[in-house]
């Protein structure tokens, strides 16, 4: 086996990374042995299958965003986006992994890019911006226009986002090398790299011995394949005659977000693109099932992303209680009275002062929290360090309420998906009857229970997380060093279930709540 695994063509970049001691990753079924599941993944188009679906309703809902009627509940621009799609990206989340990163149909504008980047220069991403403070102002720019501009009521408007999602993804990806908008510059994209953290399956390599053979890491790198002859120097050419498992001639591109299959121990960055399947000549990748708080109990980010993405996948637990607090009554009060304290009746400057408010108090808290339970533990004043250390807790209390949130706008109008599409096509003259009493899914006596259930079973994944932490890095003085930040988990919990428990707007369905 070792003389398939080490081609004498020249590796295409200068240095490869190498692999020391195996590297702790999960141990559970690997999701790719269920019947035609790794056949399909390592079909050449297997992506392009997948984003098909996403980019017709990309289309649908730019078509309609602009010449459809622009009354929220019957537009496809609006529903299938703010209530739909949320939705359902929680749920993949919570249940399989980064499902969306992987059909995004983004990144079916790579064939113009590609065509783009043979007359444009290559150009490398700022040093400075390669970490995640860029695109936690972005995402907060995004949550904060969100709200000032109403997306969630304006057709036109969500067109026009996604036209500029289209068209950033294109602009970048053609000038900087391929993989630098999901990584650095798409919201969305991040927002689902942060909370995958706690997804229950993550990308390991079945056999690290046979990694560690494998000189041109085409899992990274990429790598050519003909019957005959030579590659094209785009990447490592391995001859069809060498590959244990053949999956096909031609090109296949590695992983741009620049990932080492072996190495990975977090799903930040990790698309779920599956290139590195296809481009695995030795069908060594799997998927693998992993308990929801592998990645949480581990402190992967120490390798990638350290503070920056610590600081963003926290911050974003707080712009999420903003997000849904937004739409209760006592966050009129709140905006009221910082409007008289400001003297300003102007929402653009009370909105922004609430969302810079939220993001000052809510970082300071986390850091604080954490900088006491590491006192205690014995390990000094160290504020930055210890938010590394404990953020991860946060984090789970993040992902549980954004779920709980958004699960309650895809439960009160996941049934008009039905009549929405058949008015798109009535409206357009086809003769189709759309039943405008298709909207909640469940009634509204079930919300809140349904709500509050995820958002405690993400409540007790932060206490395990606090306890594990706890109790890795400081032994015996760990029981101390774990006090205050389950005291914390529980003052947001309870925070948490006191804005899900009131009236909320019914954002996106025409219907009004159902008993």
């Amino acid at each position: 086996m070792a003389d398939h695994i080490l081609p004498s063509t020249p590796a295409p970049r200068a240095e490869l990374p190498t692999l020391g001691p195996i590297t702790e990753q999960p141990r559970g079924f690997d999701l790719f042995r269920l019947p035609g599941i790794r056949h399909l993944v390592r079909w050449k188009y297997a992506r392009f299958a997948f984003q098909l679906p996403l980019l017709i309703l990309a289309l649908l809902v730019i078509i309609d965003g602009f010449t459809g009627r622009q009354l929220a509940p019957r537009n496809v621009a609006t529903t299938s986006v703010w209530l739909h799609y949320r939705g359902l990206v929680v749920l993949a989340l919570a249940l399989f992994g980064n499902a969306f990163c992987a059909a995004c149909p983004l990144m079916l504008t790579r064939g113009a890019t590609n065509r783009l980047k043979r007359i444009l220069p290559d150009i490398e991403w700022p040093r400075a911006l390669q970490n995640k403070w860029f695109v936690g102002s972005l995402t907060l720019i995004y949550l904060f226009s969100y709200e000032y501009f109403d997306l969630w009521a304006s057709p036109y408007l969500t067109a026009w986002l996604a036209v500029g999602y289209f068209g950033a993804a294109l602009v970048v990806d053609a000038l900087f090398p391929d993989g630098t908008f999901c990584r650095f510059v798409c919201p969305l994209g991040n927002f689902n790299f942060a909370l995958s953290s706690a997804s229950p399956t993550m990308i390991t390599a079945i056999d690290h011995d046979l990694c560690r053979q494998c000189k041109h890491k085409p899992c990274l790198h990429g790598r050519e394949t003909r019957a005959e002859g030579a590659g094209t120097g785009r990447a490592a050419f391995i001859p069809l005659a060498e590959i244990t498992h053949a999956n096909s001639e031609g090109y296949f591109p590695g992983c741009e977000t620049n990932l080492f299959v072996p190495a990975i121990q977090s799903n930040m960055d990790c698309t779920n693109c599956f290139n590195c399947v296809r481009a695995c000549p030795y069908d060594n990748v799997a998927l693998t099932v992993r308990a929801p708080w592998w990645e949480l109990t581990r402190a992967p980010w120490q390798q990638r992303g350290r503070l920056a993405v610590m600081a963003f996948a926290v911050l974003l637990t707080y712009w999420g209680l903003l997000n849904a607090a937004a739409m209760v009554g006592p966050f009129f009060d709140l905006a009221q009275s910082i409007s008289r304290a400001l003297s300003s009746e102007s929402e653009l400057v009370v909105l922004g002062a609430l969302f810079l408010l939220v993001t000052a108090v809510g970082l300071l808290t986390s850091m604080a929290i954490s900088t006491v339970a590491d006192l205690l533990g014995g390990a000094g004043f160290h504020p930055w360090r210890a938010l590394q250390r404990w953020g991860y807790v946060t984090l789970a209390l993040g992902v549980g309420f954004w779920g709980a949130h958004y699960l309650f706008h895809f439960l009160t109008g996941a049934l008009s998906a039905a009549p929405v599409f058949a008015h798109f096509f009535e409206y357009r003259g086809f003769a189709v009857d759309p039943n405008w009493r298709l909207a909640q899914m469940v009634p509204t006596r079930w919300l809140f229970p349904i709500t509050a259930s995820f958002t405690v079973a993400y409540t007790l994944l932060a206490s395990y997380v606090t306890i594990w932490i706890g109790l890795r890095d400081f032994d015996r003085r760990g029981v101390l060093a774990i006090w205050p930040v389950l005291l914390f988990v529980l003052a947001f919990a309870s925070l948490a279930l006191l804005v899900l428990a009131q009236p909320m707007e019914m954002r996106g369905t025409i219907l009004g709540p159902s008993y």
